[in-house]
């Protein structure tokens, strides 16, 4: 029994051994579970610390590109507010335009009126100023005829053959006209016979030539 008792001591004490042994293993396998756990929780803080970076990274890139949207949409808004104030100053031009090409039409037309006009009106004076030309031509002939049937001039020269003046050689037109010298009877015009001097047979002073007012004068 003694001996029994002392194995039975034996044997637990043994047992004890191997429960603190096991225990001791157990404890050992937890702990590299542990530290195995720890190693993956590591490894995935790390990588979570990554992909928080990245992901901070393209946050940042993100609020630069919001806020370049940002600016870019105010200063397309901007652009769009100059834009309509162009658009409408356009307008108001263009309608401007309207109206100052309207009044240019009506002037236009007015001056198409007032050259229908006068050139109606210059027909006019030129057919008054004939009429009258003619009437002073006829004047004078009959002038001239009652001077020469008073004066005995024998080179009477005829106003159809004259065409230039006697004295300067210019040619007769409407503003220079023809005139007979009461003395020679030769066509001048009126710079060559402006001057005047009494003839015999005439109670009054008429028109004669440059030469034959000098001739005169000297006799």
């Amino acid at each position: 029994m003694k001996h029994k008792t002392e194995l039975i001591a034996k044997l637990e004490a043994k047992t004890e051994s191997m429960g603190s042994t096991i225990h001791q293993l157990d404890e050992n396998d937890r702990l590299q579970e542990d530290k195995a756990a720890r190693k993956n929780l590591e490894e995935t803080a790390r990588s979570l610390g990554q992909k928080a970076t990245t992901a901070e990274i393209r946050a940042v890139a993100a609020e630069g590109d919001l806020r370049i949207e940002r600016e870019w949409r105010v200063s397309l808004q901007e652009s769009m507010v100059r834009d309509r104030d162009k658009i409408s100053v356009l307008t108001q031009e263009v309608e401007s335009l309207k109206s100052i090409g309207q009044k240019y039409m009506s002037l236009q037309e007015e001056q198409h009126q007032l050259k229908i006009q006068y050139s109606e009106a210059q027909k006019t004076l030129e057919e008054v100023g004939a009429t009258l030309s003619e009437n002073k031509l006829q004047l004078a002939e009959l002038l001239e005829r009652e001077a020469k049937s008073n004066e005995d001039t024998p080179n009477w020269t005829s106003d159809k053959d004259a065409v230039a003046c006697t004295a300067c050689s210019k040619e007769f037109t409407i503003a220079r006209r023809k005139h007979h010298c009461r003395r020679c009877g030769h066509i001048f015009c009126g710079a060559c016979s402006e001057k005047t001097v009494a003839l015999a047979g005439n109670t009054k002073p008429v028109r004669v030539c440059d030469n034959c007012f000098a001739e005169v004068r000297v006799t």
